[in-house]
């Protein structure tokens, strides 16, 4: 454990309205940080109870839950790509235990339902199976974000206003846009359907996407994290990366605190990426010691080894915007990673051209009758939303100075589109 003081004043949107637990220990900025050799249930059992104790998990008896896993696309558990369901399955009985008179369980993929991937992983087994509740995402009221500074007011799933606390199982993973994700970028998938994709044609920008999931984080203020981190996954994440036996669980009712120490156990320095700088900014931290008490195990005794980690980097410095556009938008396409089509593995299945927030992309065919997938590079905005999804991997990420005239599809006049303020 860190000598770390408990910090005050935090923001509790990102510091969650958990109780106290018993002994007056201020919960804020504690994250309980525990090994876990794999997914037995007696052995998760025990170590999410345990979890839950150290950071000062809630009293739920008698209250409503909304459990909120990873489910980013249909996948299997082996993948690493979902929060793994003898996980879920481990906290909706810690749930039960503690008496939550209801728990519900859902989120809200890219483009796919939340069922069909649900059942894909075997989610959806383990909700019915511990006697939980399947929920789809629909629209619900706007809610607003206080402190928030770029949207005063989202849309989310309308269960969160049937709910008392949300508990949100983020997969610990690397993400192409984000370098990491974590517990509050898994509350993206609160915006129901193709919402998010909305989210990210607004905000194309890695560091504008980042203010904008921290908003958001600060709109759901009751919400306490575990973290799957038994197996991550690195690399190509966070649909496309590889499992690793990382062997951790993580929990906290402040998601700034989670994020900021489950991203230096897999080796990146959180003080490099912008959201979580963000996001412990505003819980009332200096980003330079942000005064984080993890325990019982220390960040530096299980910090993974030979992790594959995404490079930093991916916003425009201010000097390069100020720029004439005309320059500085071609300087990023030369130098910017940008998405890569693979016709030797596409399937034709269209999940990239139908999850794309600018509509860049479109399916036809190459000149050897493959499945080729062809983009409007001015329109793109590197958001890799169609490299998360693409369940054939067959889209890669590198840099491109020039694509074959079949790579291309012809641009078109988009009408712009106002955000709610």
């Amino acid at each position: 454990m860190s000598g770390a003081d408990t910090p005050t004043g935090g923001n509790v949107a990102l510091a969650s309205g958990a109780d106290t637990p018993e002994g007056g220990t201020d919960p804020a900025g504690r994250v309980g940080l525990f090994t876990c050799a794999g997914y037995d249930p007696a052995a998760l059992d025990e170590v999410i109870l345990k979890a839950a104790d150290y950071a000062g998990f809630p009293e739920v008896r008698g209250k409503r839950i909304l459990v909120k896993p990873n489910l980013l696309k249909a996948a299997s558990a082996d993948t690493a790509v979902t929060t793994h369901p003898e996980f879920v399955a481990a906290v909706l009985r810690f749930l039960k235990a503690r008496g939550a008179s209801r728990v519900m369980v859902g989120d809200s993929p890219g483009f796919q339902s939340g069922l069909s991937a649900g059942k894909a992983a075997g989610i959806y087994d383990a909700v019915i199976e511990n006697g939980a509740e399947w929920v789809d995402f629909l629209p619900g009221k706007p809610r607003t974000a206080p402190e928030a500074r770029l949207i005063k007011n989202f849309t989310l799933a309308s269960v969160l206003d049937e709910c008392d606390l949300v508990v949100n199982l983020p997969k610990l993973k690397t993400h192409r846009l984000m370098n990491y994700t974590g517990a509050m970028k898994n509350l993206f998938g609160l915006i129901p359907g193709l919402g998010k994709s909305r989210m990210h044609l607004h905000f194309a920008d890695k560091a504008k996407f980042g203010t904008m999931l921290v908003d958001l984080a600060l709109s759901v203020p009751n919400c306490f994290s575990f973290m799957d981190g038994i197996v991550a996954m690195e690399g190509e994440g966070p649909g496309a990366g590889d499992p690793f036996p990382l062997g951790l669980v993580l929990a906290s009712g402040d998601m700034a605190a989670l994020d900021w120490t489950a991203a230096r156990c897999i080796g990146y320095d959180p003080s490099r990426i912008p959201y979580l700088i963000d996001a412990i900014g505003r819980s009332g931290r200096d980003p330079a010691a942000p005064q984080i008490e993890v325990g019982p195990r220390a960040v530096a005794d299980v910090a993974a080894k030979n992790f594959r980690l995404l490079p930093y980097g991916g916003s425009a410095t201010p000097d390069v915007i100020k720029m004439p556009a005309f320059l500085w938008k071609a300087l990023m396409r030369i130098v910017s990673n940008r998405p890569i089509f693979l016709p030797e593995k596409c399937t034709g299945c269209k999940a990239c051209v139908k999850i794309c927030p600018a509509k860049a992309l479109e399916l036809g065919k190459n000149a050897k009758g493959q499945h080729q997938i062809r983009i409007d590079d001015g329109a793109c905005i590197t958001c890799f939303c169609c490299h998360e999804v693409c369940p054939s991997h067959a889209i890669a990420v590198g840099r491109v100075l020039a694509r074959k005239p079949g790579e291309k599809k012809p641009a078109e006049k988009k009408p712009t589109e106002k955000m709610p303020r």
